[in-house]
């Protein structure tokens, strides 16, 4: 009796277990979407939010990454996996690589002195974009002078955004010589817009309180416009003048710093025509330096002396008696007989 009742429970275990297996085998087609497959859609370009809403809607599920690429939108889908059109079940994940909402930003390289070859080679590296490749004269032909972003120089270590573009100032050499401009008394704005339209570099030092920058006067400059003798001097393009300037020196040392021969000239000279106009090549002309003479003495007609007092009769009425002048009679020369002395006769 024992034994049936086991052999029972047996088949009726084993029979609910086919069951159970029967149930899960038919259901698994159900559970695993089996032979449900649709497309992937284009998601590339579009904006997060769309993507998402769109995707929900088919049954997959999103798994979102970002990095940054500069010109795409934020949250601009740049990657999808699997791509657009490819058959995948439904419900699979799409993993989705999105551009970063805010922009990075990396310290700017050190790109002075470079080659332009290693000045590229180092932005690529830092994510950088060339922008604009500009050239002035300079000694250090090919090596970059200066680096600019959005109008300004950029130093070293300066904080930019990722692919920021980046502009470059190369040197190319030096060729070809330019009279020195005469800025003594003139503005600095003034002074700036004619070096750089002759290209020529500067190096300001400022004296004094500065209350207004672009109106303060320049009194000194080195080279000077011209030398002592009144000689234009020349300078190679892209050389480098040094500007002294205040905000209102005194004419006096606007005097003192005048190019050529002007500042030693004293207050008794006159001239004509000169100082030089600056950055011009106008030279002194017609000067004449005023040197003190001895006063003419006067004649008193009445005493017939001197008004000098010297008391030297001169008769102004009696005409004077002509000189005779004496031919005295020239004695030859003796001729010296010695043949040393005479070699060279």
């Amino acid at each position: 009796m024992y034994k049936q009742s086991f052999l029972f429970h047996l088949a009726l275990v084993f029979l609910l277990g086919c069951g159970v297996l029967f149930i899960f085998f038919q259901s698994l087609n159900w559970l695993t979407n089996h032979g449900q497959e649709t497309k992937v859609p284009a998601l590339t370009g579009k904006h997060l939010e769309k993507a998402v809403v769109l995707l929900e809607k088919e049954g997959f599920t999103v798994e979102v990454d970002s990095t940054y690429q500069p010109g795409k939108e934020p949250l601009e889908i740049l990657f999808q996996e699997p791509e657009s059109g490819a058959l995948v079940k439904v419900g699979r994940t799409i993993f989705l690589t999105v551009n970063r909402q805010s922009v990075p930003t990396v310290p700017m390289p050190n790109l002075k002195n470079l080659s332009f070859r290693n000045a590229l080679l180092t932005m690529n590296s830092y994510r950088l974009v060339m922008g604009d490749t500009l050239y002035r004269p300079d000694v250090a032909a090919g090596a970059v002078l200066e680096q600019w972003y959005q109008g300004r120089q950029v130093m070293p270590g300066e904080y930019v955004p990722l692919g920021a573009k980046i502009t470059l100032v190369i040197g190319e050499g030096l060729s070809g010589m330019l009279d020195v401009p005469n800025l003594i008394g003139v503005s600095w704005s003034e002074a700036k817009a004619q070096l750089e339209s002759m290209a020529l570099n500067y190096n300001v030092i400022w004296e004094g309180l500065i209350t207004d920058t672009m109106n303060a006067v320049i009194y000194k400059q080195e080279p000077e416009s011209l030398n002592e003798l009144d000689f234009v001097n020349q300078i190679l393009a892209g050389d480098l003048m040094d500007l002294y300037i205040m905000q209102n020196p005194s004419p006096e040392l606007i005097k003192e710093n005048q190019p050529g021969s002007a500042k030693f000239l004293t207050p008794d000279d006159t001239t004509a025509d000169v100082l030089p106009q600056a950055g011009g090549r106008k030279q002194t002309t017609g000067l004449q330096v005023g040197l003190p003479t001895a006063p003419a003495p006067k004649i008193d007609k009445k005493t017939q002396t001197n008004s000098n007092g010297s008391g030297v009769n001169i008769n102004v009425n009696k005409p004077t008696t002509p000189v005779k002048k004496v031919e005295k009679p020239v004695s030859p020369v003796k001729k010296n007989d010695d043949p040393i002395s005479n070699e060279f006769e």
